[in-house]
């Protein structure tokens, strides 16, 4: 390899420069064209439609939620009277024994007749 840079035995012959030429072209500019009113208005639709679509399934759950909830607490209202009828069947039951209801009207003056007495009783016919 020879040594080039700074020897001038070696150094290369210059070339007539030649003047810049300039081409001149023609450039088209692509512009990003942008949505058109009837594609924004589709999408705004779309967008639109899909909300409301959540919208009334959340608002179903949200019922279907209340539905279950009511009854629920029905049932356990239910449940509450099932037992309060049962302590009061007991009582009713204790409270119509005929023995205690003959001491308690012997204790109140209850006198027994020897012999059975008539009663009169009226019949009178009622009009509405």
């Amino acid at each position: 390899m020879a040594y080039t840079r700074g020897n001038l035995a070696v150094r290369p012959e210059r070339r007539p420069e030649e003047p810049v030429r300039y081409r001149e072209t023609k450039k088209k500019v692509v512009k990003k064209a942008s949505l058109s009113i009837r594609e924004k208005l589709l999408y705004l639709l779309t967008i639109v439609v899909c909300s409301l679509i959540a919208m009334v399934l959340v608002a179903g759950y949200a019922n279907i939620y209340t539905f279950n909830r009511d009854m629920e607490a029905m049932k356990n209202e239910t449940a509450k009277l099932q037992s309060e009828a049962e302590v009061l069947k007991v009582e009713v039951e204790k409270l119509s024994d005929w023995s205690r209801i003959e001491a308690f009207a012997k204790s109140k003056g209850l006198v027994y007749l020897e012999e059975p007495s008539e009663m009169s009783v009226r019949k009178t016919q009622i009009n509405d």
